[in-house]
């Protein structure tokens, strides 16, 4: 069993949730210690109307991983026990690029707040940045594209099988009805119930 879905934040400031074919939204809630995505509270709101499963990620950017991770929750409370909360941990702007020890302390902060073990989003080239005792916990939604080409979901995306992971990021030229525009798009390697059990700590 899979779920197709897709990952949003300001870039699809007004996007149709209610239109565009998903089973899953993940939404960009913060990043860094102050920011937080303008369009967060519409899309969350409007997935949740949707009826679709819920994620929302914290992009890294290198700050003291605490204080980054208090940021994402102070946000993301509302909808705990309803969404998945995620690690956006990439190279771009992130001064703790390659810090394994920042991702665990981000991750277990979360943890600590809410009883539920983060999801972390992380291209395939980096997962060995991922501390085992993180990957142990915490569920990998890994970033692998073949190309930039347009494309619709994949049943079978490239490279399928090489690692585990909860999570397969395969394209950010997805396209879909509703929406005119690019979409990242995702497999996600469970059924609703296993989706839930990430997002409530498996209570």
């Amino acid at each position: 069993m899979a779920l197709n879905g897709i990952d949003i934040a300001s870039w699809q400031a007004g996007i149709d949730l209610a239109r565009v074919p998903c089973d899953f939204v993940i939404v960009k809630a913060t990043e860094g210690t102050g920011y937080v995505s303008p369009t967060w509270n519409a899309q969350i709101n409007d997935a949740a109307r949707a009826g679709k499963l819920l994620g929302a990620y914290h992009y890294a950017r290198g700050g003291t991983a605490t204080t980054e991770a208090n940021h994402f929750l102070a946000t993301f409370n509302p909808w705990r026990g309803k969404a998945i909360p995620v690690l956006d941990w990439e190279s771009g702007d992130n001064t703790a690029w390659g810090d394994g020890t920042w991702v665990r302390a981000w991750v277990e902060r979360v943890h600590k707040r809410t009883g539920v073990w983060p999801l972390v989003y992380v291209q395939s080239s980096a997962i060995n940045q991922i501390p085992e005792d993180v990957r142990k916990n915490c569920g990998l939604w890994v970033a692998q594209y073949p190309d930039y080409k347009p494309t619709g979901y994949q049943s079978t995306p490239w490279n399928e099988g090489t690692y585990s992971c909860a999570m397969r990021q395969y394209t950010s030229s997805g396209r879909l009805d509703g929406w005119n525009g690019n979409l990242d798009l995702n497999k996600f390697y469970g059924d609703r119930s296993t989706w839930q059990r990430y997002a409530t700590g498996g209570k």
